[in-house]
């Protein structure tokens, strides 16, 4: 549906002007008539579309979750009390503490008022609500179990904010250190080396193999520091923009961060975890099989997992099981095929797949804690030893001129 502006005349024959949403000029048409209007112009309203194209892109951001989970969670509530989504949505926009945000519910409702669906409306904004988002919604219009869409929605949305601060918290404190460690080195190497070397230079001392080692590394860092940076900042926004433009690229990339040795398992129980949370969400709102695959290429995170979701797609619509689709990818671990073998003889498979998404919630948050705890001794015996090495190069020659001397 599009937005339209329309001039019209009433029964009493006075002009009236307004918007309203429709899939073209005749089911606009059709629609004023059964208010009592009759049409004499329509255009479609282009602005509208550029306005929630610039409300879903300023609230596409870290903000943007909350905000989702408050609205599910008032709207849930709305929603099993029996007030009707109209006023529902305007109760949401009047307690809605972003400003944006309220600009984007008080269009919905507007959009709602007008004969549009809410998954309809809030497709209008795809940066905002996803296309899960967006199918549960349908699926529970579709079926009169909005309730219980939005309930499974917020469930949904907590989990996944759990889990990102979760590893938000377990690696600040490591990637604070490697950060400084790599900036330490760099002016370490690049300015105090140097200085040393013109002095050691002056007197003429013979140098000892480590400080040959570290004067050359010196004169190295020295020559190219501007590439390391330049490396260090461009080389992650390469690497994105190659995964985006080359879908080769992107799945070799996506095998390599499985096979790292200590990060590659952390990363495939991530994958699965999303994608074993999001398909039993799905599944349990009505969502079909085939559709909630679809969607869940995307949800995965991975372009691996997503390649692999096609073929069992594919061997699904030709008459398999899900399980018996799922086992012919490596990619999927024998406790999510076992699980998903029992959820489909006991006609539990959202259940079964719940399971396997907590099993991954209470293991992936131990195994962070282990992996940097790991990670920070060996960052800081690095800086050390990198410390120390530099001083028994620089004091070596030091200590061979004041022998000399004496």
């Amino acid at each position: 549906m599009s937005n339209f502006i329309y001039s019209g005349i009433d029964q009493h024959g006075r002009t009236v002007r307004g918007t309203m949403a429709a899939d073209n000029t005749v089911s606009l048409e059709q629609r004023l008539q059964a208010l009592g209007i009759w049409l004499v112009k329509a255009e479609a309203d282009k602005s509208s579309d550029s306005r929630r194209s610039l409300r879903s892109a300023r609230l596409h951001g870290g903000t943007k979750r909350r905000q989702l989970i408050n609205f599910c969670t008032l709207m849930n509530f709305t929603a099993k009390v029996g007030i009707p989504l109209v006023q529902a949505l305007e109760i949401a926009g009047q307690d809605c503490d972003n400003a944006i945000f309220r600009e984007v519910i008080t269009d919905l409702r507007h959009q709602v008022e007008a004969g549009q669906q809410l998954a309809e409306s809030m497709a209008k904004y795809p940066n905002l609500f996803g296309a899960q988002f967006i199918s549960l919604i349908r699926a529970g219009e579709e079926s009169g179990s909005l309730p219980e869409s939005l309930s499974e929605l917020k469930r949904y949305l907590e989990w996944q904010e759990q889990i990102i601060s979760d590893v938000r918290q377990a690696t600040i404190y490591p990637a604070v250190v490697l950060i400084m460690v790599i900036l330490f080195v760099l002016v370490l190497f690049t300015f105090v080396v140097p200085r040393f070397v013109t002095l050691l230079t002056a007197v003429r001392v013979e140098l000892p193999m480590p400080t040959k080692i570290v004067f050359a590394a010196s004169d190295l860092a020295k020559a190219t520091w501007w590439m390391w940076l330049i490396g260090l900042l461009g080389g992650p926004m390469i690497l994105m923009l190659g995964c985006r433009w080359s879908h080769r690229f992107a799945i070799a990339m996506d095998q390599l961060k499985f096979k790292l040795p200590l990060f590659g398992p952390l990363n495939h129980m991530l994958a699965m975890s999303r994608f074993a949370r999001s398909l039993a969400v799905l599944y349990r709102a009505g969502v079909s099989i085939i559709h909630g695959l679809k969607l869940c290429e995307d949800l995965a995170g991975s372009p691996v997992v997503a390649r692999d979701l096609r073929d069992v797609q594919h061997r699904i619509e030709e008459g398999s099981t899900l399980s018996e689709a799922l086992r012919r990818h490596p990619v999927f671990p024998s406790l999510l095929i076992r699980l998903t073998v029992m959820g489909e003889k006991t006609g539990n498979l959202d259940g079964a797949l719940d399971n396997v998404a907590e099993y991954y919630n209470v293991i992936i948050p131990r195994r962070i804690k282990k992996l940097f705890s790991v990670m920070e001794p060996i960052l800081i015996l690095t800086l050390v030893g990198i410390v120390g090495f530099v001083a028994l190069a620089i004091f070596m020659p030091i200590l061979s001129l004041m022998q000399s001397m004496r």
